[in-house]
């Protein structure tokens, strides 16, 4: 096979894109590279069918350079998503399995970026479900009322636990957030504004809890580093409420 470079990768990825969305016949995008002049007829055949196995999580037995795994992966990620970018990795891994299995090198390369893409997927997930397991802690700190809260928050941290995944997440304190929530009573605490929307889940007003100084800088998790629910973006990165 031909050495494949950028500008052919890209154009097999868009043909075997547009097969996959049902755009084009496979045939078709085949012969339209063949007539472009972008790959010869096997090239053009075995990188599509590659791509259209990628988007099932089955095996593709036929090569894919390392530029074009790179870039069909971070394009699959980009049009597709995380549940399209799982079935690719799946699929490129059962390929390295079956290459090395047949007696071929091992890909070293490609097995990397492989890695690269499932350790990045992992580390997204633990900090989602580390949010949404924040959030239900919320949600219950808020139901026990005042004071449970207050018993809680007297004896309290005052500096969160952090938990680290490549990156660092503050375990912070649900007490604190409920608190601050119930003070605010569904207005922004700066300008004195209703919250831009309610929960879908429960129709209360939907607000976030602003620490004057970060807890990555230092600052303590306590209802008196809490201000503004929802300024929290703009007291950030903005210039004002409006």
């Amino acid at each position: 096979m031909a050495k494949i470079i950028s500008n052919q990768i890209e154009e097999a990825y868009s043909k075997g894109k547009a097969v996959f969305d049902g755009h084009m016949a496979l045939s078709d995008a085949i012969n339209d590279l063949v007539l472009n002049g972008s790959m010869n007829k096997s090239s053009a055949t075995d990188y599509i069918r590659n791509f259209l196995q990628m988007m099932k999580g089955l095996e593709y037995q036929r090569t894919l350079n390392l530029p074009a795994t790179e870039y069909f992966l971070a394009s699959i990620s980009k049009d597709y998503g995380p549940k399209y970018l799982s079935l690719a990795l799946s699929s490129v891994n059962k390929h390295l399995n079956y290459y090395e299995g047949i007696g071929k090198s091992k890909q070293k390369s490609i097995r990397d970026i492989v890695e690269h893409y499932w350790a990045q997927g992992t580390i997204d997930q633990a900090i989602e479900d580390h949010l949404s397991e924040f959030s239900e802690e919320v949600d219950r700190a808020l139901s026990d009322g005042a004071e449970k809260r207050k018993v809680r928050l007297n004896v309290a941290n005052k500096l969160p636990k952090s938990v680290t995944v490549q990156t660092t997440v503050y375990r912070r304190n649900p007490d604190v957030v409920a608190e601050v929530l119930s003070r605010a009573a569904g207005f922004y605490e700066r300008c004195e504004k209703p919250a831009p929307f309610l929960r879908a889940k429960d129709n209360t007003p939907y607000l976030e809890v602003h620490h004057k100084v970060r807890l990555s800088n230092g600052g303590e998790d306590t209802v008196e580093n809490a201000i503004c629910p929802n300024c929290h973006r703009e007291l950030h990165f903005g210039q004002g409420c409006v």
